[in-house]
């Protein structure tokens, strides 16, 4: 199997730990290639990961490469594949401000900031599941229908993206912007981008692309 994509998770995982998007443990990533999925090892920190440590399994979760067992969040990682065939990275993590966001159940509105509006898009909560379920899976599959970004009940954040850059920087941008959030809220509270502001700011983003 591909080395470089083993490497580009095993920097991601610590990417995400060297910026407080995750706790050593927590979370998971994978990346879709040529009809397999390769994701991070179950129980394994994801700081000190390296490439031979990533586990390849086909889409019936079937191991083809590696040693121990993949994910055990495995499942939600398939569905979501399944459901957006322009999804080729998923990263799952447990930032402490975001999440503390899932666990209050306060989603993020697009309008909040300009680079939730063309980065993220709205952010729902999603009712909370049990870890590893086939119900989360289901529901995290529905949701990413229509979302770029989620975050879970009671457990996390889920981001996804084209590559695993996007989907990595989906991650960065929910924290950031959970922090503003927070922030706006000690000082009376969100004020969201007018409405005809911000057609004109989808205008003149997505005409420049």
């Amino acid at each position: 199997m591909k080395r470089e994509i083993k490497e580009t998770i095993a920097s991601i995982g610590k990417r995400l730990y060297e910026r407080r998007l995750n706790g050593g443990y927590g979370g998971n990533i994978s990346i879709k290639d040529e009809g397999v999925i390769y994701i991070t090892p179950s129980g394994m920190p994801k700081d000190i990961l390296s490439y031979s440590d990533i586990i390849v399994v086909d889409f019936k979760g079937n191991l083809l490469e590696g040693e121990g067992k993949p994910s055990s969040e495995l499942l939600f990682h398939v569905a979501i594949y399944k459901e957006r065939s322009d999804v080729n990275a998923i990263v799952h993590t447990h930032p402490p401000i975001s999440t503390g966001f899932a666990i209050a159940n306060i989603p993020l509105r697009e309008a909040i900031h300009e680079e939730v509006s063309l980065i993220l898009g709205e952010v729902p909560v999603l009712p909370y599941e049990m870890t590893s379920s086939k119900e989360l899976a289901k529901s995290v599959a529905n949701a990413f229908k229509k979302y770029n970004a989620v975050m879970l009940a009671n457990h996390g954040v889920i981001t996804v993206g084209e590559t695993p850059e996007k989907a990595f920087r989906r991650a960065e941008e929910l924290e950031n912007i959970c922090i503003s959030t927070l922030v706006a809220n000690t000082f009376g509270g969100v004020k969201e981008i007018p409405p005809d502001k911000l057609k004109a700011l989808f205008s003149m983003f997505y005409k420049k692309k």
